[in-house]
């Protein structure tokens, strides 16, 4: 039985943890990177840091890029060597805590598993936080400034420790729980939700007869929506951004004081700057996350139980 059937039956029974998501992750979260996520984010992220009611189309923004760095390729994968690639790493704690978490709760705490789905994604976007925090920091700090990114990575942490202390590289990590928690809540409770409808509807085309497997593009589908839910958490994600942007020193971080200093600056458009391509970065890594990993923790998993 493949852990689609497991996951749809409900059965918390299993010989030991899905050590396989601590690989499966990261490697999702590179490939997703490596074909366009990067550049997206980086994209988001000129837009997010962005000041006043000055609101630069995605197309100037590539541009501005692209002459700053020297080329096309060279703008597409700006920061992602060390930095891009570095925050790789926030996927080794996701799929594998969301996948613990909901086998503990079912488990020991005797949930149904509606509610430990829904729970577990929380957990598990709140461990990803702690990991992506000082990456997020420092790559915000790399795309505000092309200086930066000419330093390697011990230089770069050095420098940004000196002048702010070490903790300026935690600058924003409560908004960054606070968003990644209900981020990666909806992603996997609306990406399992629409897995669900789309194998009753299935088995109700098929009388029932049907598998209760879906195909790669089907979870990558429910993955897409699941991501493109996840967007509402966006006005949280811009305050963090302008938490990490370079500031002078004794400028408050916190959350209350970021965003009154946004809405001073900005007003609203603040808060929603980037919404759009968030929903399409979003929906781009839930595919990969939800629906190749899904697909790939399946083919691994039933070969290592059969060898």
């Amino acid at each position: 039985m493949t852990a689609q059937k497991k996951q749809a039956a409900g059965m918390p029974c299993r010989k030991r943890p899905a050590f396989e998501k601590l690989v499966i992750g990261p490697a999702m979260v590179l490939g997703e990177c490596v074909t366009g996520g990067h550049y997206m984010e980086v994209l988001r992220l000129g837009k997010q840091m962005t000041v006043g009611h000055a609101n630069p189309s995605y197309w100037t923004l590539h541009r501005t890029m692209v002459k700053e760095t020297g080329g096309f390729v060279s703008a597409f994968y700006r920061g992602f060597m060390p930095w891009g690639l570095m925050q790789c790493l926030k996927g080794i704690p996701v799929l594998f805590v969301q996948s613990e978490a909901m086998h503990q709760l079912q488990r020991r705490g005797g949930w149904n598993k509606d509610a430990a789905e829904k729970a577990s994604g929380f957990l598990g976007g709140a461990s990803q936080a702690l990991f992506v925090t000082p990456m997020q920091k420092i790559k915000v700090s790399v795309v505000a400034c092309e200086t930066i990114n000419k330093l390697s990575p011990l230089q770069v942490t050095q420098q940004i420790v000196k002048q702010h202390g070490i903790l300026s590289l935690y600058d924003g990590v409560v908004p960054m729980i606070l968003r990644r928690s209900i981020d990666w809540g909806i992603r996997f409770t609306v990406s399992n939700e629409t897995k669900n409808f789309m194998i009753r509807h299935k088995q109700h085309e098929s009388s029932g007869d049907c598998e209760s497997d879906l195909a790669l593009h089907e979870l990558m589908i429910c993955g897409m929506i699941g991501g493109s839910f996840s967007a509402l958490t966006h006005p949280i994600d811009n305050i963090i951004t302008n938490a990490m942007k370079p500031l002078p020193d004794g400028v408050p971080r916190d959350m209350v004081s970021v965003s009154r200093r946004m809405f001073m600056e900005s007003g609203m458009k603040g808060f929603i700057r980037g919404w759009g391509i968030r929903i399409v970065d979003n929906s781009y890594h839930m595919a990969w996350m939800y629906g190749i990993g899904t697909y790939t923790y399946d083919l691994l998993r039933n070969a290592i139980e059969k060898y």
